[in-house]
């Protein structure tokens, strides 16, 4: 299990990204978007050491209840449009992106990072779609 996150870690640390240890298998990075001003990323190492890595965020807009079915619209279309990241709203109405992906040693920095780099990318391009819901 600790391999790919070392890995992860060792590529970060070369490349001079900033992150956030979580605990054994959860890493945190955040980046500033265009529209959104904080995005962070949690990146999720399979527990039995598996290569499987999965890449949420949650921090992108809270739905209220009376316009949940607009909001989960507004997922749709963008599952539509970014093939990469999927939208859903979850039980508490927080819009969440995830990327699930399988990676191996030679690559896994360099993958995670640059999905981690997608999320955030299709996240902050997304935002405004929610606000819209939101706001309409």
């Amino acid at each position: 299990m600790a391999i790919y996150k070392q890995l992860y870690l060792a590529y970060m640390d070369q490349k001079g990204i900033r992150y956030t240890d979580r605990d054994e298998r959860t890493v945190r990075v955040a980046y500033t978007g265009d529209n959104l001003k904080s995005i962070p990323v949690y990146v999720f190492f399979d527990k039995d050491g598996d290569g499987l890595v999965t890449f949420r965020c949650w921090d992108i807009a809270r739905i209220p209840a009376d316009k949940r079915t607009a909001a989960i619209m507004a997922c749709n279309d963008l599952n539509n449009k970014y093939r990469w990241v999927k939208f859903y709203v979850d039980d508490d109405g927080d819009v969440c992106a995830q990327i699930d992906a399988y990676i191996d040693e030679e690559t896994c920095g360099y993958v995670c990072a640059s999905l981690v780099n997608r999320t955030v990318n299709i996240v902050d391009e997304g935002y405004p779609v929610f606000m819209r819901v939101l706001w309409s």
